[in-house]
């Protein structure tokens, strides 16, 4: 009876050290088995808190220089598509309008009396072709007269020796015969004057011709007047600077009367038509990303307010952190690391959903978490590398 008595507690305790035991290997198994369930299901739903929210930026630069002369917006006010913004100082450019208006006005008046000149040059062409022809048909019938009394000179000097024809005679028609060669020389300057206006006039109308710089259909001069007038146009309109696209202004440190150079930015727009997040996923997970997955996003400033996003993509590049590029040669420090840290890619998140009361702000810190990827997502995947 003692015996069993003192039996019991060695019993009890070795019960007790075995039932600690069976505890102690149940909890590093469930340990164990949750953190393995955690790892699985953060590998299938990959979250980080290393995300900003981003929308575009858009320097807001005028197309011509000048004064501003009127100032519509106030910093971080928000415009919509087409609302003005500010103006510059229109008078000098409206100037250079009525300018290249008027001479576009010069250069069709000028091209029409061009025009007109051609035309008379061709009349004048045709007038002297017909004065060529007359003194050509002159010449030829001088000399067929000169010919004849040529040949009757040479008939009459025989005669004459012989005394059959009277010296009055022989004398008349040698001076006929003179008469005639001196008119037919007369004629033959008369034709080659004509050829000489003829060609002179010609040369005054192709000179005529190239200055009214007719092209087919289309008038150099004319459609280059007509450029100055579009370009000044455009300078007349660049004064009006309008938002284009619904946005947020920001960085607006300008007022009326400061000169604005082309080109120089004044302020920016944030973009309101897109807002997404920049969230950087360590490489392990992308494999459990893809482009097309549903994304919850939290904000720090909105506890709680759940905001429904979609992957748009994923970076193609890192700067590596360890490699310098000095020359054609790179340099790579000569380290020794214990611990591997796993690069960061960033991951693209279109916002979907725009709440009036929870506006979106560049720069907010977030936190993201990539939805199990569906058929469809995976079916708009990136191309494997």
């Amino acid at each position: 009876m003692e015996n069993s008595q003192n039996d019991s507690p060695g019993l009890s305790l070795k019960n007790r050290i075995l039932l600690g035991r069976i505890i102690g290997i149940a909890i590093v198994l469930g340990a164990a088995a949750t953190g393995a369930l955690v790892w699985h299901i953060n590998y299938q739903n990959p979250r980080t808190n290393d995300a900003m929210v981003r929308a575009n930026i858009v320097g807001i630069a005028p197309e011509v220089s000048g004064r501003i002369v009127e100032l519509h917006v106030e910093d971080n006010q928000y415009v919509k598509q087409g609302d003005l913004l500010y103006v510059i100082d229109p008078r000098p450019y409206q100037a250079r309008l009525d300018k290249a208006k008027a001479e576009l006005l010069l250069a069709e008046k000028d091209v029409d009396s061009r025009r007109a000149s051609s035309g008379s040059a061709e009349i004048a062409i045709e007038r002297l072709e017909h004065q060529r022809a007359a003194a050509s048909a002159e010449v030829k019938k001088i000399e067929a007269e000169d010919e004849y009394l040529h040949n009757y000179l040479e008939r009459l000097e025989p005669l004459a020796d012989k005394q059959y024809v009277t010296a009055d005679q022989l004398k008349q028609a040698r001076s006929r015969y003179a008469a005639s060669r001196a008119e037919l020389a007369d004629a033959k300057a008369k034709e080659l004057s004509a050829r000489s206006a003829i060609e002179e006039a010609k040369s005054d109308s192709r000179r005529a011709v190239s200055l009214v710089a007719q092209v087919g259909d289309v008038n150099a001069r004319i459609e280059a007047a007509r450029a100055l007038v579009t370009a000044a146009e455009l300078d007349l309109e660049y004064c009006y600077v309008r938002a284009p696209f619904n946005a947020y202004v920001t960085n607006l440190n300008t007022r009326e009367g400061e000169y604005a150079k082309a080109g120089t930015q004044m302020f920016a727009l944030v973009d309101d038509r897109q807002w997404y997040v920049i969230a950087d996923f360590k490489e392990t997970y992308l494999q459990s990303i893809k482009p097309g997955q549903e994304a919850e996003v939290f904000l720090v400033a909105y506890p709680g307010k759940r905001f429904r996003g979609v992957v748009t993509g994923i970076g193609w590049a890192n700067s590596p952190d360890n490699i310098k590029q000095h020359g054609v040669l790179p340099e790579i420090d000569r380290t020794l690391n214990w611990v591997i840290l796993a690069s960061r890619f960033p991951v693209r998140i279109e916002i979907k959903q725009h709440d009036p009361a929870h506006p979106l702000r560049m720069g907010m810190t977030a936190f993201v978490t990539v939805r199990k990827a569906t058929a469809d997502a995976t079916g708009t995947a990136l191309p494997p590398s």
